[in-house]
């Protein structure tokens, strides 16, 4: 759905906060005056690596808190080798995120999409995003079941920019294939009331997206998401 069809979508929701993809931005030319316009907040943005640059501009335009992307693909490096060749490859990025007062950081993602990235856990991201002097995308759906994973975020709360919430049944073996969020298996009431208990202040993120979202009709699964998360954060105080 090209950007400004989604507009409509988001007004119908009542939604003013959005996270933005670097394909969708760059179909408006990056024009952070259009979005002002339109009444939207940009709150992080999703890049490819061929446009970083751009997204770092347009998001301290927009007053976005930070700009993610994946770690790439290992190719026939080891692990070790890969994560030099993206610190280097991250660093003026970096250099000028911090210019900026803007938060670079990495996502990982699920093994399946190893085309794009080499870290698949919170721990892994964790460990090269301090390599890099980055912050960390916490994407749920992928590190829901990872061993220690209380520990891991109380003990690196402040390296988190950003959580992405989604939901997952088990037994789908296609990826991206997120469910409405409380329609899955993923608990995630406590995963967001350990985040909340660890310290965590920073952005809920809805990503959902795949084939039984596109199936039921995005703005029913999207409104129904809504308010299945809404509804957590209120019993949990947020």
């Amino acid at each position: 759905m090209p950007f400004l069809d989604e507009v409509g979508l988001w007004k119908e929701l009542g939604v003013t906060d959005i996270g933005a993809i670097s394909p969708k931005l760059e179909q408006i030319g990056w024009d952070s005056a259009l979005v002002a316009d339109l009444g939207l907040h940009v709150s992080n943005i999703g890049t490819e690596e061929r446009v970083l640059d751009e997204a770092l501009e347009f998001g301290a335009a927009v007053g976005a808190d930070s700009v993610w992307g994946t770690s790439g693909s290992i190719g026939s490096r080891s692990w070790e080798e890969a994560a030099d060749d993206f610190c280097q490859r991250m660093a003026p990025a970096a250099a000028r995120a911090n210019e900026l007062g803007i938060t670079l950081a990495v996502e990982p993602t699920n093994p399946l999409r190893a085309d794009i990235s080499f870290v698949f856990t919170l721990r892994d991201s964790l460990a090269l995003a301090r390599a890099a002097g980055i912050g960390v995308v916490l994407e749920l759906g992928c590190c829901w079941y990872e061993r220690g994973l209380e520990d891991l975020v109380r003990e690196n709360v402040d390296r988190l920019s950003l959580v992405q919430i989604s939901d997952y049944e088990l037994g789908t073996h296609d990826t991206p294939n997120r469910s409405v969020v409380g329609d899955g298996d993923i608990p995630l009431e406590r995963l967001i009331a350990m985040l909340l208990d660890a310290g965590y202040e920073g952005m809920f993120d809805l990503e959902i997206l795949g084939p039984k979202i596109k199936a039921e009709g995005y703005l029913s699964a999207t409104r129904r998401s809504l308010d299945r998360a809404g509804e957590m954060l209120d019993r949990l105080g947020a």
